[in-house]
């Protein structure tokens, strides 16, 4: 039996003229037609309330009447069953990123959510770490489902017979944002977010919700009005403004608190040259004891592709394709409630990549005559390379391109320490620099040539502590066949072990289990015999 919760609200009371009995007769007719639903008559029901319980309309009470063909409906037998109009509608996943699945009462996986799905009344639906979901009514309020959330949709009432519609969302655990669309004065609760602690009840906003140990409300357009779970005179409730919050826990709604004002973001860095992660800090928020931050491309952050939460005022994850992003930030104070949000616009500029470098390798003198090399970039036009005294290459004392191939000549270069950097020049643009590589120190010793060459390995320069990679290793540009995969704790793969041949290497960049896009591919080539050495892990065969 489908029993719709009403957890201790009143009856909705609509705010429209009643229809005529010919359009009403439309209306009962395509109701039964959509299918129907059996309550078992219970002391005290009458077909008024269980108009309003299952239909969102108590007048439309005769819909049962003519339905059951009762002929006095003042008396209802206990123990009998009605046949009642099913009255809902459907909800569409407008957006899906990650995870999103529809589970059952027990929590187990029923299918994954995607794009464009149609969820029920009834339905429940959990997302997954970093993964977000964006839940669209027939009128376009947007319910906002973020990460490791769990929600019911225990009422979706959207027909002929509610043309204000009912919208009830229960918040078991997680957090969500919402966007209402304004429904006539007379219809004040159209659409309600209930949690263990609260019940938010809203006609026209936009407020977040989250459940933890207490549930926290803010608002920060319109006005919510908050209720506890089960009113009554000695617990009344209270009216949320725009710039205000408001926690509750099992002793009740608690006291209303002012929003915290929004993070300052403005030194964040507007251009991000092939990030191996994007790492964001800023300044801490009086008052703030958590953050949740989120990275859209659109511009009203509806397509959020990344959203988490950090107790420092700071945000690390990985990094993401080449393109324009927003990056919101909110804080959190003392009671859980989120406050105001800022947003932050940058560019991530990852292509084409920068080559890696071979010679000379890290610690290795070379002489003012000898040749740097690097690794060629599959799909790069050429080469641009710059020698400088200090790590920001602001004294230039080598500034040459475009090079035909990833080497470089030095030409009497004096004795002392320096820094290099590569960059590729993109084929598609011609002219256009991808990013440099992070700056190489680079000793230049008239005793270099006296020194033993270290070879055997490719390098980059890391700005991050404990990195970790994945590389990927094809004999084909494409990568349609790996030779190997592995993941590399350090910025170098060792290439000596190679057998003679060309070789395409890829990277991304692992986060604890999340991982950041491939780069282009590295261009490798091995000019030796395989004289039966023991092999590296790029050269055996996968399983």
């Amino acid at each position: 039996m489908n029993v719709a919760r009403n957890h201790g609200n009143p009856p909705w009371r609509p705010c429209w003229q009643v229809a005529s009995l010919a359009g009403l007769a439309l209306a009962v007719h395509a109701s039964a037609q959509a299918g129907t639903i059996s309550h078992s008559v219970e002391p005290g029901d009458n077909l008024y309330n269980l108009a309003a319980r299952y239909m969102g309309n108590p007048h439309a009470w005769p819909d049962i009447q003519k339905l059951n063909h009762i002929s006095n409906p003042h008396r209802l037998k206990p123990g009998t069953s009605l046949l009642i109009p099913k009255v809902s509608s459907t909800v569409t996943a407008s957006f899906v990123h990650g995870e999103a699945w529809l589970v059952d009462d027990a929590g187990n996986t029923i299918k994954r959510i995607a794009h464009g799905d149609q969820l029920n009344e009834g339905d429940i639906v959990r997302t997954g770490q970093h993964s977000y979901l964006s839940l669209e009514f027939a009128d376009h309020s947007v319910a906002r489902i973020l990460s490791n959330t769990h929600v019911r949709l225990d009422r979706i009432k959207e027909s002929g017979l509610v043309p204000q519609g009912q919208r009830v969302i229960y918040l078991e655990q997680g957090n969500m944002d919402v966007s209402v669309t304004p429904a006539p004065k007379c219809n004040s609760q159209h659409f309600k977010v209930i949690t263990p602690q609260a019940v938010a009840a809203v006609r026209g906003t936009r407020f977040s919700v989250g459940v933890g140990s207490v549930s926290a409300t803010s608002v920060t357009q319109g006005k919510v009005e908050m209720q506890p779970p089960q009113p009554g005179k000695s617990r009344s409730g209270k009216m949320l403004q725009a710039g205000q919050g408001i926690a509750a826990s099992g002793n009740g709604l608690g006291e209303v608190q002012p929003l915290l004002a929004a993070p300052d973001l403005s030194q964040l860095p507007s251009m991000l040259p092939e990030p191996e992660l994007l790492q964001f800090d800023w300044p801490a928020v009086n008052g703030g004891s958590e953050y949740q931050y989120r990275i859209a491309q659109d511009e009203g952050m509806e397509q959020v592709l990344w959203n988490a939460a950090s107790y420092s005022a700071s945000a690390t994850l990985p990094s993401l394709q080449d393109g324009e992003y927003l990056l919101a930030v909110r804080a959190l104070d003392s009671y859980g409630i989120p406050g105001y949000e800022a947003q932050h616009r940058f560019i991530i500029h990852s292509h084409p990549s920068s080559p890696w470098l071979l010679s000379p390798q890290q610690g290795q003198p070379i002489d003012g005559n000898g040749i740097l090399r690097c690794t060629p970039v599959e799909g790069a036009q050429g080469y641009h390379l710059q020698i400088a005294t200090d790590d920001e290459f602001r004294e230039l004392v080598v500034d040459s391109g475009p090079l035909d191939r990833c080497q470089y000549q030095l030409a009497s270069l004096a004795e002392g320490d320096y820094y290099w950097r590569v960059a590729s020049v993109n084929a598609e643009e011609e002219g256009r620099l991808g990013p440099y590589s992070q700056p190489a120190s680079l000793t230049v010793s008239q005793d270099a040539h006296t020194l033993p060459i270290i070879a055997g390995e490719a390098y980059w320069t890391s700005t991050l502590q404990d990195a970790r990679y994945i590389a990927q290793i094809s004999r084909s540009p494409r990568f349609d066949t790996l030779v190997a995969e592995q993941e590399l704790d350090s910025p170098r793969i060792n290439i000596q072990s190679l057998p003679a041949g060309r070789y395409y290497v890829r990277l991304a960049t692992r986060l604890e289990n999340d991982t950041g896009p491939f780069s282009d591919a590295r261009i490798i080539e091995v000019e030796h015999e395989d004289n039966g050495m023991d092999r590296t892990w790029f050269d055996k065969p996968r399983s």
